[in-house]
Order: structure tokens, then C-alpha cells, then sequence
């Protein structure tokens, strides 16, 4: 260790909550000394959870790549970047050329989420290869929140968050925000902010087919049978009606349809669903009793949710209870975060449908949010006549975290031609041509954009670049940024001066509707920055609610964020936005909007079939499969990391005691799951934790193809894909992946 130790604050890449850090760093050695909660960061006051060494870890990790690779005959071969880029853009301009756009395909995965610049650039590389073959791991988590809040709001990416801090009660639903750290929740140290409720004489509530680590820190679970959710939020509803407890608030002028989201929910009652449920119809009405009770409440659910057969029949509920008793954009209930960057706030009506602009060739299945479902890959790569010829894959691996994921990585081979952006040679990049490696986030500057829309609290963060990059390095914006030029047919510099004067005319019409003066000329006489991507953040924050507006008003600029001596401003609690941002024809609220409305046969339907059914039978092997997630995993990426793996095993079939003792299982013991597609065998785990007739196994395992160079995850923690056991099954109305409440079979090795 050197003489040369600096201190750094910095925010957490890692997940939504973007916890504040202090880093030790050695400027000579290039060492991450140590990493710790800041204390003094208004957000997580000192919390960090274990993910937050990823940091360290991930940089120093001797088996990321740290130059572009070709695969060749003999192993893979280090490759200059011009011969990388010229290739690529070769190969995909051919296969464009000659079999047409939408014989390349894109994928995307989560973690380019946390980088404001690679977002930035993305949409010029979408407009370039201009196909409509788009996936992202987005259809397998969050398509239904995402057409509710079109429907309901007039904007696919308005999302409501709870409002921790001021509710009286707290509901939440197949959600872990304890383990996650949020998920469409960007708050830190969930764990605290439920205490918090609870001193305060608040309560919470977790619902939720496993006790997870959240119910656990609950006033009360309540187990429910996965899938179906809708009903019980239904029955929820009508319950509402049946109190004569509707109470608008102050959206009444606003809202539409009222009496006949009433007729559409009457025939769900806490009686008629309970069997289905598992929730008893008395517990059902006193949860209503006290949510009711309740000043302030929040009713919140997420992923387990949205991944079921009617995703988003339980994501229009959510938000309509909440709309039905004053709770939405109020107080203490769910609202709408003001993001510094201006995120998706006034604008024109959202008279666009955000789906069915298009359909996927094999099965004709509508895109959602200009997204086609991930699970459907595999068969649009190997499309007869129609075939995906050259696929590029961003910060993803499909492989591991998308339904057939077996069946996709033998799609990859059919491949002519396949690009990966990837630090790692995993499971989905193996059977690439070209690997293009970027940097780390010690290595790169950046402005959490994204989660900053989706926070408990508003904020402005910014993480100054930590180490400059080892030769042979690009930082993932401008790799993607290259490669839009070279697709498009212009230098690097002509696509960078596109995007930035796109971004120009965009808030020159922000200042218009905002009615103050604004001209090019001014933006770039006081535009500031170090990078173009910088430069964009500068006119995306005086723009902004908070911005300055070039001088027009008091307010905050990129630099302000860069002289504050932490890592991330404070902004301020959630403040009420509506009626004013509704982005609906005419700013109205339609409970009954065509999304939902039709919908309702096919939830109808099923309920009919299903109604004899009881969820606290269980005959012969039959269950429900549910995934989980750990705090040290981050999907499948922080699997190579050895402190992140160690331990014992959690990649286990979770199942309740007396499930064991029918299907005569034991702790530890090998047990074969088996579903319609697939099977696998698996470490039983017994705990009174699940609920009867529910097994489940965590997400992002599967470590077992020999072509991944990641020899952690290979060797020490390898698991099983549950993925591969999930079929390609869609929620019709939201197009979305069904990964929850999957049948499978259970029986003994």
C-alpha cells in the first residue's frame, strides 16, 4: 500500500437503492482499499448491504475481459477495436442488407440500467439496425406495471412507489424488498424504513406464497396461493364497494368509471375466492377494515405480481385501490417521484398505445413498450423463412435469466453472426463471435438516471470516474455509441453531434412548455461537462423540475451536483403531481380503460374453471413453482465473485415440512423436479417458511456449460436453471413472461 490514500464518496451501482459509499482508494496501485456506508448521505445514512463489494470485486476480477475478443478455431483471440467495430458493422450490415432489418435481433439486460451514457446511446443503435426483434429482460419482470400505468396515467414508465416515510400502513405483495433492495422501491435499507412505520404505530403487511425476509420483519403475512393475486385484489375491491368506503380524494373531477369497475368486480368476494386464494374471507375483510382505517396507506407489489398468468389484471388493481380510497398521489400512499432529470413528466397525451405496433413472427404475439416477449427468442431465431440471422446481446445473459433459456442457448448456434457487450465469457456470450468488453464502474463516470423516477424520496446523485481505464478499454456509452455510427454510416463524432443536438431540440421544447426563452445558442455557450454523456446530463438537470433553466431562474446544474460534498443532493419528500403531469386524452383516469376492460372475460373464465379448486389440497406430487432471490446475487452476474458464493448452498428447492413428509423427502436430499418442458435435480430444503404446495428455487443459477469461462461459478456454485423448467406461456394482456405459479411435479432421488 502506497502513501497516496484518497477518500471518495460515491454511489452504490449495484441495485435501485443507490446507497451512499466512502471509498479508500490507492492512487498508485490502482486499489480499492476499502468501501463503507456514508454516513452522511441523506438517503442511506451509513447502510449498505452485502452486494456493495461487488464494487471492489468486479473490478479486480481477473477473469473480466479487458480487450474485444474474436472466437477462433483455437480458443478466443484478443482483437484491436477497429477491426472489432469495422467487423461487426460488416457483418450486420449484410445480413441487413440481404435478409432484411428484422433479421437482427437485439437483447438487453438489467444492468445498463445504471449506466446514464450506454441509455443515452441506445436508442441511436436501435434507430440504426432498426429492427423490430427487441427484447429485454423487461418482459419477464415489469411489461404489466408498465401498461397499467399507460392506461391509467397516460406514461408506460410513471411509476408509483410507496411513500415509506409517511404511511400508516404498508401493504406489500410478491415483493422482497428487504433481499431486492427496492425493485421499483429506490430506497435504502428497507429494514429501517418498515421500523420506522412500526414506531410510529403504523403496521405492515406482506402477502406473499413464502415468509420471506420482508414478512419476517412484518406485523403480518399472510400466505397466498401463487397466481392468484388478481383475485384476492378483486374481491379486495368489491369489498371496498360493499363498505361504501370509496373516497376519491382529490382526483374525484378526475376519474372515470366508477360504477363500472363496480359491476365488473361484484362477482369477487372474500368468500368466492378464498378457497382459490388461501386467504380466509375473515382475513381478507379486516385486511380492507384496516387499510381503510388506515390515513395513509400504501398498497405496493412487484415482480411476483407481475410474472403470473394475469400480471396485469393485479397491477390495475393495485393502482385502482389505491385510486378508489385517496391513496394514490397522496401522502403516505403510492406517488410519483420527481426525477432532477425531468424523467416523464408533462408532455402530450398518450394517445399512442405502447403495444400491438407489431407482432413477432412465429406466433404473432404483440409487442409491449416496443419490447417483444424475452421467452420468445428461441423461436424467432430459428423462425422458418423468417430466422433471426445476427443477434447483439447487451449486459444480458438470456441463457440463465429467461424461460427456455436451454432452448435459446441452442437457438444461439444457429446463429450467422452473434455480438455480445459483456465484461465475462458466461453462459450466453460463450457462443458469440465477438465479445466487446467496457469498463467498471470505478472506471467511468455516471448519473443514476433511471432509479432516480422510481424513488421513495427525490435525489440527485453523481459518481465521478475512479481510476482511469487500462488500455484497451472503452466505457460501454462509447462502445455503443460507435457502433451506431458505423451502422448508420457516419464517424463517431457526426452520431455523437446527432444525438446531442436530439437532446438540444428536446429541451429547447421543454422551455417552451415551461414558457421561458431558450435558444441552441444559449444551451451551448453555458452547457458544462467533461464527456458528451456530462454534457447531456447538464441540459437533462437545467431543464429539470429543480434546474436553473440556463439562467432564468435559481436552481441546480451538473455542477452543483459535483461541488456537493456528497455523492447525492437532496431533493426533497414525494410531492402530489397529479392532475398535472396525466399524460390521458382529456387528463382523465379511466378505471375501465380497453387495457383492462379486456381483460375481464378471460380472468372471468379462469375463475370459473378454478373455482372448485382448494388451495390447501394437495394430491400426489403436484406444485406450484415460485422463484426467490438472495442479497448477494444479482441475477446471474455476481455469481463469479468468490465472497459472494461461499457459504452453503442456496441454490435449493425450498419446500413446507408437510410437503416433505407426503412426497417422503428429507432435508438435503436430492429431489427431481419435473415440468411440462424440462427437468432437474435439486437439494430439498425444508422450511415452514413456504406455504404448502409451494416449492421454490432461487433465479440465476445454472452454471453447468462447459463453453463459460467464469470458473467460480462453474466450479464452487454452479445450481440449476429454473428457467428450464419454465415453458414459453405468456399473461396474454400484457405479453409478459409466467414465471410464477409454474406446475411442476416433485419426486425422490
Amino acid at each position: 500500500m502506497s502513501d497516496n490514500i484518497e477518500t471518495l464518496r460515491r454511489i452504490c451501482p449495484t441495485c435501485e437503492a443507490c446507497c451512499g459509499l466512502i471509498m479508500q482508494v490507492d492512487r498508485d496501485q490502482k486499489k480499492i482499499v476499502s468501501i463503507k456506508g456514508d454516513p452522511d448521505d441523506h438517503r442511506s445514512k451509513g447502510y449498505v448491504c452485502a452486494k456493495s463489494q461487488a464494487f471492489n470485486y468486479i473490478y479486480e476480477d481477473t477473469e473480466r475481459l479487458r480487450h474485444p475478443v474474436k472466437k477462433t478455431t483455437d480458443g478466443w483471440q484478443e482483437i484491436s477495436w477497429d477491426e472489432a467495430l469495422d467487423t461487426i458493422a460488416a457483418k450486420f450490415s449484410h445480413i441487413r442488407d440481404t435478409h432484411g432489418k428484422d433479421a437482427l435481433s437485439i437483447y438487453v439486460g438489467n444492468p445498463l440500467g445504471h449506466d446514464f451514457a450506454a441509455g443515452v446511446y441506445l436508442q441511436a443503435l436501435m434507430t440504426a439496425i432498426g429492427t423490430e426483434r427487441f427484447f429485454s429482460a423487461g418482459t419477464v419482470d415489469q411489461m404489466p406495471q408498465q401498461r397499467v400505468c399507460w392506461g391509467l396515467i397516460g406514461h408506460e414508465w410513471l411509476f408509483p412507489v410507496p411513500d415509506l416515510s409517511r404511511t400508516e400502513l404498508f401493504i406489500c405483495m410478491g415483493a422482497n424488498p428487504l433481499v431486492s433492495q427496492g425493485s421499483i422501491l429506490g430506497t435504502p435499507d428497507v429494514r429501517r424504513a418498515m421500523m420506522d412505520i412500526q414506531q410510529r404505530g403504523g403496521k405492515c403487511v406482506v402477502i406473499d406464497p413464502r415468509r420471506t425476509e420482508t414478512a419476517e420483519a412484518a406485523d403480518q403475512h399472510l400466505f397466498i396461493q401463487p397466481g392468484t393475486d388478481a383475485y384476492f385484489l378483486m374481491a379486495f375491491a368489491n369489498t371496498l364497494f360493499e363498505r361504501n368506503d370509496i373516497q376519491l380524494g382529490h382526483l374525484s373531477e378526475h376519474i372515470d368509471n366508477v360504477d363500472e369497475l363496480r359491476r365488473a368486480v361484484a362477482n369477487y368476494t372474500p368468500e368466492s375466492t378464498a378457497s382459490l386464494t388461501g386467504v380466509p374471507a375473515e382475513t381478507l375483510r379486516q385486511l380492507v377494515t384496516d387499510y381503510c382505517a388506515a390515513k395513509k396507506a400504501a398498497l405496493y407489489g412487484r415482480i411476483g405480481l407481475c410474472t403470473q398468468e394475469f400480471g396485469l389484471a393485479s397491477h390495475w388493481m393495485l393502482m385502482v385501490i389505491s385510486l378508489l380510497t385517496g391513496n394514490f398521489d397522496s401522502e403516505g400512499g403510492m406517488m410519483l417521484a420527481t426525477a432532477p432529470t425531468g424523467g416523464f413528466g408533462p408532455g402530450g397525451a398518450g394517445d399512442i398505445k405502447p403495444y400491438g405496433r407489431w407482432h413477432s413472427k412465429v406466433r404473432g404475439v404483440p409487442e409491449t413498450c416496443g419490447e417483444l416477449p424475452a421467452s420468445l427468442m428461441a423461436e424467432e431465431i430459428t423462425a422458418p423463412g423468417n430466422e433471426v440471422r445476427g443477434l447483439l446481446t447487451i449486459c444480458g445473459n438470456p441463457v440463465l435469466s429467461v424461460p427456455r433459456g436451454d432452448k435459446i442457448h441452442k437457438a444461439l448456434d444457429t446463429l450467422d453472426f452473434m455480438v455480445a457487450l459483456d465484461i465475462y465469457i458466461n453462459e450466453t456470450t460463450s457462443q458469440a463471435d465477438i465479445i466487446l468488453p467496457s469498463t467498471v464502474h470505478p472506471e467511468h463516470s455516471n448519473i443514476d438516471v433511471t432509479f432516480q423516477n422510481f424513488t421513495t424520496r427525490n435525489y440527485l446523485s453523481f459518481s465521478p470516474r475512479t481510476f482511469e481505464p487500462a488500455p484497451g478499454l472503452k466505457d460501454l456509452g462509447e462502445i455503443i455509441l460507435e457502433l451506431a455510427a458505423r451502422m448508420s454510416g457516419l464517424s463517431r463524432d457526426e452520431m455523437d453531434g446527432f444525438v446531442y443536438q436530439g437532446m438540444v431540440d428536446m429541451v429547447i421544447k421543454r422551455a417552451e412548455d415551461d414558457s421561458y426563452p431558450l435558444s441552441a445558442d444559449i444551451i451551448n455557450d453555458q452547457i458544462s461537462g467533461d464527456s458528451s454523456p456530462e454534457r447531456f446530463a447538464d441540459l437533462m438537470i437545467r431543464s429539470g423540475p429543480y434546474g436553473d433553466q440556463f439562467g432564468h431562474r435559481e436552481g441546480i446544474s451538473l455542477q452543483a451536483i459535483k461541488d456537493h460534498p456528497q455523492a447525492s443532493m437532496d431533493l426533497g419528500p414525494l410531492q402530489q403531481r397529479l392532475p398535472g403531469i396525466l399524460r390521458t386524452p382529456g387528463k382523465r383516469i379511466d378505471l375501465m380503460h380497453e387495457v383492462f376492460a379486456n381483460d375481464l372475460t378471460r380472468l372471468q373464465q379462469r375463475f370459473e374453471d378454478r373455482s372448485d379448486q382448494d388451495a390447501q389440497s394437495h394430491n400426489g406430487n403436484d406444485m406450484l413453482l415460485i422463484g426467490r432471490r438472495h442479497v448477494r446475487d444479482m441475477n446471474s452476474w455476481l455469481h463469479n465473485l468468490k465472497p459472494y458464493i461461499r457459504g452453503s448452498n442456496r441454490c435449493t428447492a425450498k419446500i413446507n415440512p408437510a410437503d416433505a413428509e407426503r412426497l417422503g423427502l428429507k432435508h438435503e436430499a436430492d429431489v427431481k423436479v419435473v415440468s411440462n418442458v424440462g427437468e432437474a435435480v435439486i437439494p430439498v430444503e425444508i422450511s415452514d417458511e413456504m406455504m404448502p404446495g409451494v416449492v421454490s428455487i432461487p433465479h440465476g443459477f445454472g452454471h453447468v456449460y462447459e463453453a463459460s469461462k467464469q470458473s467460480n461459478a462453474g466450479t464452487i456454485l454452479p445450481g440449476i436453471s429454473c428457467n428450464d423448467l419454465i415453458d414459453e406461456s405468456l399473461d396474454k394482456a400484457s405479453s409478459t413472461c409466467i414465471v410464477n405459479g409454474v406446475p411442476v411435479q416433485l419426486f425422490a432421488v
